[in-house]
């Protein structure tokens, strides 16, 4: 058993389903499991639709560009409208009706998966024009927790109806990335980019062959190219350098793909869905010679300080208090430092999220928040890899080790 993943910009159009289909077609089997992202942009048009419906706007026109955009593609690849398609447009419309304006996070779950189930509908719908195609809701096998837009896995729930599902299916099978539901049958998210994650989820429910994911790059490279020149791809790269480079905000693959596919040491493939003819780069077990420098740019970070009000020390007690706050928040650390009397911390500048540091800590703590930042991170630099840094930047906070360097300025 075979899992591809293929995002957004794969099936941005007609030629794009069609592609898919080819790719299919020559590295797949009848076993293959298809886990296909939102089309295009439209998770970004959905969000813009979750702001409208909550705040009590008008969101027609946005909804109608939603489902003229998904009837473009239905036109170019099958002769009539699914009418499993047609399903998930009554239910976006039914969704924008119950959103919740003090639940802006349970309000974005129940919206922005129809990007996924609108594009599978239609895939599948195109796929099964030619063969035994069957169309999964993940939500039916994926379970996790209510914490909306970032949900955890029940993986001994989800792997049971994984199995189960699978018994009953014949052929090949679409379904989606980036949801699950909990134990309401509430949707829920995966965390931005989730798709990759759900590709590994299967993955290691099914004991899968291997994972690919099909992207717009040649594989994995040493730096954005929209950033960076010359860039460099990687033939092969262990579990534990594309840990590293992801937590680092590397964004090649959803950070929380890796860790099942270790567990069973199922092979990662990332390759071209624009050239079926080169290798891409192969992720497994088996470790790889010390690797070309890995750039990585975040922009829109928050600084946070924690000054002690008591003047005494920032002891381990009150380091405690504050990364218990951020665990409940859900807050990744992206770099920190701390002093006598102070503990700072980068963070992807989020403003609900910084709200509630400031609520949480403000009665211990003198707090100061700045933004918005840049954090850059270089992974098993050289000496001449601070080059590539922008020259006039000013420093607020760096940390240097024997092989990664991280800078955050303005």
């Amino acid at each position: 058993m075979q899992i591809f993943k293929f995002g957004g910009a794969s099936v941005k159009d007609g030629e794009g389903v069609r592609n898919l289909e080819r790719v299919i077609q020559k590295f797949g089997n009848k076993r293959t499991v298809v886990v296909v992202s939102a089309m295009g942009k439209m998770t970004n048009k959905l969000e813009e639709l979750v702001d409208l419906a909550v705040n009590g706007k008008a969101h027609d026109e946005v909804l109608e560009d939603v489902f003229a955009y998904h009837h473009s593609i239905i036109k170019e690849v099958l002769n009539d409208v699914p009418e499993e398609y047609l399903r998930w447009e009554n239910s976006l419309k039914e969704s924008c009706q119950k959103v919740n304006g003090e639940d802006l996070l349970w309000s974005y779950d129940q919206i922005v998966p129809h990007g996924e189930l609108m594009s599978t509908s239609i895939i599948a719908a195109f796929l099964n024009q030619k063969g035994n195609c069957s169309w999964l809701d993940a939500r039916d096998v994926i379970r996790t927790d209510q914490y909306f837009t970032e949900a955890n896995v029940d993986w001994v729930v989800t792997e049971k109806r994984i199995s189960k599902a699978f018994g009953d299916l014949d052929g090949m099978v679409v379904t989606q990335g980036f949801i699950g539901s909990d134990a309401e049958r509430n949707s829920t998210t995966l965390g931005r980019e989730g798709s990759d994650f759900s590709g590994s989820i299967f993955a290691y429910c099914l004991g899968a062959e291997g994972f690919t994911v099909w992207k717009d790059v040649k594989g994995i490279l040493n730096a954005d190219p929209r950033i960076m020149e010359n860039t460099e791809k990687y033939d092969r790269l262990s579990y534990r350098e594309i840990t590293e480079m992801t937590y680092y905000g590397a964004q090649v693959i959803h950070p929380k793909t890796l860790k099942p596919l270790a567990q069973k040491n199922i092979p990662l493939m990332v390759r071209s869905f624009e050239n079926l003819d080169l290798d891409g780069t192969l992720i497994s077990s088996q470790n790889t010679k010390k690797t070309v420098p890995c750039f990585v740019f975040k922009e829109n970070q928050l600084l946070v300080t924690a000054e002690v009000k008591d003047h005494n020390f920032m002891n381990e007690q009150k380091l405690g208090m504050i990364l218990q706050v951020l665990d409940l928040l859900n807050v990744k650390i992206n770099l920190m430092q701390n002093s006598a009397l102070t503990f700072s911390f980068c963070m992807d500048n989020k403003e609900f999220k910084a709200r509630k540091i400031k609520e949480l800590l403000n009665r211990d703590f003198i707090l100061s928040f700045e933004s918005p930042l840049k954090l850059a991170t270089i992974k098993n630099y050289q000496p001449d890899s601070f080059n590539y840094l922008p020259w006039n930047r000013s420093i607020l906070m760096e940390q240097k080790t024997a092989n990664n360097y991280q800078v955050l300025y303005r």
